[in-house]
């Protein structure tokens, strides 16, 4: 059994589709390629200087030895890129700001959401996740509203999902979410252009 991290465990359910399937596949390459090579115990020496100029690089290392350095270095660069972007990708997503939030749930399917504080124009920053959804019919969309004694007022925004894997968006709405009493996230059918509520939940 392989000790290797998988991908899930490095950067979590919280990605983008977009930037999970390109460090997905960076991910699939590094485990393919396999560790680095050891470092050679030469390499841990200076270059023996009775080795004649004609066998060396200009790096100062004897030409057989250039290639496994290089590959060596190569390897360490990507592993390092790709951890620090995860790092810092995740320092980023976490830096949301949540002043309220709501949660809605039924069976598999929730959704998370968190209110920002209102900026100077008046607008309010959404932070929704949501896991469970099922991907709709082409034409049909996801909708998220904001409710008054349970009856949906106004829309916060759509969208989709490939899957009921764990997705996250970003809203941001005109207007003071507190005037409202709840969410209702709603499925849009594009055949007869109606919303059917398929979670609804109380705001504090």
């Amino acid at each position: 059994m392989s000790d290797a991290p998988t991908f899930r465990d490095l950067v979590g359910d919280d990605l983008p589709p977009a930037e999970q399937e390109r460090l997905e596949r960076v991910h699939e390459m590094l485990i393919a390629a396999g560790p680095p090579p050891e470092l050679p115990p030469e390499l841990a020496e200076a270059p023996d200087r009775r080795a004649s100029s004609q066998e060396r690089d200009p790096t100062g290392l004897p030409r057989r030895r250039v290639g496994a350095a290089l590959a060596l270095a190569a390897a360490i660069a990507l592993v390092t890129f790709v951890g620090g972007y995860v790092a810092g990708y995740n320092r980023t997503n976490d830096s949301f700001q949540s002043v309220r939030s709501v949660e809605l749930a039924k069976g598999a399917q929730r959704a998370d959401v968190k209110f920002g504080p209102r900026d100077e124009n008046g607008n309010t920053p959404m932070e929704v996740k949501v896991v469970g959804l099922r991907r709709l019919p082409a034409g049909d969309y996801y909708s998220l509203f904001m409710t008054k004694n349970g009856k949906p007022v106004v829309l916060c925004g759509t969208f989709n999902v490939r899957g009921e894997q764990a997705t996250t968006l970003k809203f941001n709405v005109a207007y003071d979410a507190s005037e409202f009493d709840g969410l209702q996230l709603a499925h849009y059918r594009h055949k007869d252009h109606d919303n059917l509520p398929l979670i609804s939940a109380e705001s504090s």
